[in-house]
């Protein structure tokens, strides 16, 4: 549920006066250009995901602890604690077994098999920029989180549009707001709400009208924003036969710099 859960979420100036004049669209989009920047940014660091489930009276019911570090050009999650404890032996082995075999993996693909992985992960949110021509726009105004000054957009499926990739598709299906920082133009916080079915894959899972879906971002080293915490719930179908109820919180944290940026990707982020 993990890739589930990240993906559908995925699938989500300095005065009033000067907005007005500025083109939503554009200013939408350079936040997108500006996420960009970020994703490929998150390969210098290291951090934690903390998954936690819940049940339908909405207490935690398992909880898992993943160190995510980059492997030969692309993250890696390895699970180091669940439900508040250490892995046991027998947990830790296997996990120890998972990594090698990655590793191995990574280690002896041909260079286009690794540039083939590489470009799947750049792609993953490629699909965003198609949300300054999915929706339509409108400023809400203005809303101070975490001491900033974000704008506060209001996004509305816009009738007609023809999504250019798979992913895109649930833009007409959902209603989305954005809190966006004004001074530099990123995601402090994204909300979607599901107005019609979503289906997810072929056969993988269908998630209902009213499923809320919320991301939070922070700036962690004086110039990227990182995802903070990713927040889901709401019904689906998975596999088109079992029902379950989506409850299930991902935070981030812990991020460490453990390389420095090329010159070629310093340059560009600029």
């Amino acid at each position: 549920m993990k890739t589930l859960t990240l993906s559908v979420a995925l699938g989500f100036v300095a005065s009033f006066g000067y907005c007005a004049d500025l083109n939503l669209r554009d200013l939408v989009a350079q936040s997108i250009s500006n996420y960009d920047k970020d994703w490929n940014a998150a390969l210098d660091f290291t951090y934690t995901e903390h998954e936690v489930t819940k049940d339908a009276a909405g207490r935690p019911k398992t909880t898992e602890i993943s160190q995510v570090s980059v492997l030969n050009g692309t993250p890696y999650s390895r699970v180091i604690g669940k439900n508040g404890h250490p892995l046991t032996g027998e947990e830790a082995r296997k996990e120890n077994e998972k990594y090698q075999k990655t590793l191995s993996l990574r280690e002896n693909e041909t260079p286009e098999q690794r540039a083939r992985r590489i470009r799947k992960y750049e792609e993953e949110r490629r699909f965003l920029h198609e949300i300054p021509n999915a929706f339509d726009m409108k400023l809400l105004g203005h809303e101070t989180l975490a001491g900033r000054s974000n704008y506060v957009i209001a996004l509305t499926p816009k009738p007609g549009y023809v999504p250019q990739s798979k992913n895109a598709r649930m833009f007409s299906d959902i209603n989305g707001k954005l809190w966006m920082d004004e001074h530099d133009l990123r995601w402090t916080q994204a909300e979607a709400n599901v107005i019609n079915t979503i289906s997810i894959g072929w056969v993988l899972a269908r998630i209902g009208p009213g499923a809320h879906i919320t991301m939070k971002q922070v700036k962690v080293d004086g110039e990227h924003w990182m995802p903070k915490e990713i927040d889901v719930n709401g019904s689906a179908r998975i596999m088109l036969l079992k029902s379950r109820t989506l409850d299930q919180t991902i935070s981030f944290a812990d991020y460490k710099r453990v390389r420095a940026p090329s010159p070629t990707a310093a340059a560009k982020n600029r």
